[in-house]
């Protein structure tokens, strides 16, 4: 087999297969299964027809005496991970009102549910099946704290025997999604670069944040970065988006307990003009101070678990010069 695309399907099968899909029920997976497991890790679609082509001419693989099902001989247990604040599960409007009405999600014949940290691979996945595609957005948040495991397969892929209805954020009544953006100020001083930050006092306490609010309607989620910026540091001082860092998705509880997928939006900013000492904390905003940090001070102060990992890929954007801020 010297196709190099089918030498990468087979790399990607025998990761799939060795890492237990089927959760200890059988060595065998079905092939359309496989193809739709394949397809989420290639980020590509894979045929059905590929995947016994590959299983047919390779010696790491057993097709099933139908050819239907596939199997590999070498095998490695699954591990247990913490998982991205929010997974997707894609699947059917009819599987949905079978899960609502069980009260939870659970796979056929005591398997596992599959979910993807990729929205839009799981749509994907969601369009091969037969019906009407949907795709829930699963709290791993609330998972964790009540202690149910999710088991990382590969490269973003995740499973779980079982997936309470409470954990699933739009099967809740009065589900709406809010999109917002924040952003990091690069200030440029007599000792390096450094990131401004916000100090709020919160019910769980006082923290350092990025400033950052809901969108407006119509309006761009970096604009509204700028905006924000300016309302809660209070600065008049324009700001140029010089990257976007990435976004982060969670759910929380709106005033009166109404259930929410947030997504923010977080750049790096450079100022157009000097900003000197010029912030004065919107207290209207509950902000308490402005502080400038070095990119590692940065992260270790802020502490929000969804915002962490954004803030270090802010600081290796900083550090490796591929952004830099403009002079005052």
């Amino acid at each position: 087999m010297r196709d190099p695309e089918l030498e990468r399907l087979a790399s990607a099968m025998g990761r799939l297969l060795r890492s237990d899909p089927n959760g200890g029920d059988s060595p065998f997976v079905a092939v359309e299964r496989l193809a739709e497991l394949l397809s989420i890790e290639l980020h590509d679609d894979v045929a059905l027809d590929d995947v016994v082509r590959v299983a047919t001419h390779s010696r790491k693989f057993e097709l099933g005496q139908d050819r239907t099902t596939v199997r590999t001989t070498r095998r490695a247990a699954p591990t247990t991970v913490a998982a991205p604040d929010i997974l997707y599960h894609a699947c059917t409007a009819e599987q949905v009102a079978r899960y609502v009405e069980r009260g939870g999600l659970y796979a056929s014949s005591g398997k596992q549910i599959f979910l993807s940290d990729d929205e839009a691979q799981a749509w994907r996945a969601a369009h091969r099946m037969r019906g009407e595609p949907r795709v829930l957005y699963v709290d791993t948040v609330r998972q964790r704290r009540r202690r149910l495991k999710l088991q990382r397969k590969r490269r973003g892929l995740y499973t779980s025997r079982f997936i309470s209805v409470a954990d699933v954020l739009n099967l809740q009544p009065q589900f709406a999604e809010q999109r917002s953006a924040g952003g990091i100020p690069l200030v440029e001083t007599p000792d390096g670069l450094r990131m401004a930050l916000i100090r709020v006092t919160r019910r769980s306490g006082v923290t350092w944040e990025v400033a950052k609010g809901k969108l407006e309607p119509g309006e761009p989620p970096e604009w509204a970065g700028i905006r924000e910026v300016q309302e809660e540091m209070g600065i008049e001082v324009d700001f140029q988006v010089r990257a976007l860092v990435g976004l982060i998705r969670y759910g929380f509880l709106a005033p009166g307990g109404l259930p929410r997928l947030k997504t923010v939006y977080l750049y790096l900013l450079d100022p157009v003009g000097e900003i000197g000492d010029e912030f004065r904390p919107s207290t209207r905003e509950g902000v308490k101070d402005v502080r400038l940090f070095t990119p590692e001070e940065a992260c270790r102060v802020v502490t929000h678990s969804s915002l962490r990992p954004l803030m270090h890929r802010a600081k290796q954007l900083v550090e490796s010069g591929t952004v830099t801020a403009a002079a005052g």
